[in-house]
């Protein structure tokens, strides 16, 4: 009778045992492997499983037991949107990883970004891959007006922006060299730069001014990203006001950019431009990428390679005097989202085909992400 008595209890307790983690699956369509992409997966969902959750104090794990860097997303705000990490699955297959309440180690930032005031208010962003820049008002007296994306590229997984900031404004050194770890050698000028957008109207490029404020919405350590917002300028005969949010993950070449326009209710044109220079050329891309890219000849110095990828119908693709334009329509009231990025022949890129062949994958993860399911 104490035997099965015994056996009864132990049936019980085992019965009432759950899983205090909360599984997700991470599926991925694509005959090609995913690794290290960044997935999202709601906080609503955290706070069912775990109604007195903390923002701080959430674990996710691998199928092996390992931790996997996290991070919550605000996007500005007081309140947690998302926990996003970083999944690795193979082609056609799924992945799984767990959530569960406990204190997360210490990161290493794989993203970050800040304003600039001591270098004339840039706002500068990078992560693991590559950085980027752009300018702020401060700027306008000593450069004149340019509202374009500057590309630094990297040859390092390190986070290099404050550093050469410093070193360049002590007069240690100037980033315009490399010094082992990549250098900003790329000319913006009163241009688009590395892809930013701008009003393609009357077949004519309508270019607004250095931003007026920011906002910093997240930072690190997966994803950087923050909003700026810029003076009033003409288009045509329109008056515009425009708004730029631009985000950054980690492993990734491309900065997610949503563009706002406001003054008028009429749909109007909109392109995402390369600066043309004698050194470089286009690099062709399949039809199917929606998207145009350029590359750099720097010689002894490798090539640095651009490219933009619309998430939208383009209209066309053309050239000007000064860009290589990918068009699109840009509708009042609708944020209109695409990519901007660059890479580097001595960071992972060696020849055309290579970069070519990497926006071409983005575009196709883009319209094919992968699928977070919780349980």
């Amino acid at each position: 009778m104490k035997k099965i008595t015994l056996f009864f209890v132990i049936a019980l307790a085992l019965s009432g045992c759950t899983d205090d983690r909360m599984k997700v699956r991470i599926l991925n369509n694509l005959p090609s492997d995913r690794t290290a992409e960044i997935v999202e997966v709601p906080f609503s969902a955290i706070r069912d499983e775990f109604p007195q959750a903390s923002p701080g104090n959430l674990v996710v794990m691998n199928l092996d037991g390992e931790e996997v860097t996290s991070q919550v997303i605000y996007e500005g705000g007081d309140q947690p949107l998302s926990l996003i990490f970083q999944a690795s699955v193979t082609a056609g297959s799924e992945a799984v990883y767990y959530i569960s309440e406990g204190l997360p180690s210490a990161y290493e930032p794989k993203a970050y970004g800040r304003f600039v005031p001591e270098r004339m208010d840039d706002y500068a962003w990078e992560n693991d891959r590559v950085a980027f820049r752009i300018y702020g008002t401060a700027l306008i007296e000593k450069d004149g007006p340019s509202n374009g994306i500057d590309a630094w590229i990297k040859r390092t997984d390190k986070m290099v922006i404050d550093r050469w900031y410093a070193d360049y404004l002590s007069g240690k050194n100037t980033y315009h060299d490399d010094n082992g770890e990549g250098c900003d050698c790329y000319k913006v000028g009163r241009t688009l730069g590395a892809g930013a957008m701008a009003p393609w109207i009357n077949d004519s490029l309508w270019l607004g001014i250095n931003f007026e404020s920011y906002e910093t919405l997240d930072n690190g350590p997966l994803r950087t990203s923050f909003r700026l917002k810029y003076p009033p300028f003409l288009a045509g005969d329109i008056m515009l006001t425009e708004t730029r949010t631009l985000s950054l993950d980690a492993g990734s070449q491309l900065t997610r950019i949503t563009e706002e326009f406001q003054g008028t209710d009429k749909p109007f044109p909109v392109a995402a431009g390369i600066v043309k220079r004698e050194e470089g050329s286009p690099v062709m891309l399949p039809a199917e990428s929606e998207g145009i890219a350029y590359r750099l000849d720097g010689g002894e110095g490798g090539i640095t390679y651009v490219g933009a990828l619309l998430t939208t119908p383009p209209v066309s693709v053309t050239e000007n005097r000064d860009h290589l334009l990918i068009a699109t329509e840009y509708t009042s009231g609708v944020p209109l989202i695409y990519y901007a990025g660059a890479g580097w022949s001595k960071w992972g890129f060696d020849n055309d085909q290579s970069w070519a062949d990497y926006l071409n994958e983005f575009a196709l993860r883009i319209r094919n992400p992968l699928q977070v399911i919780t349980d």
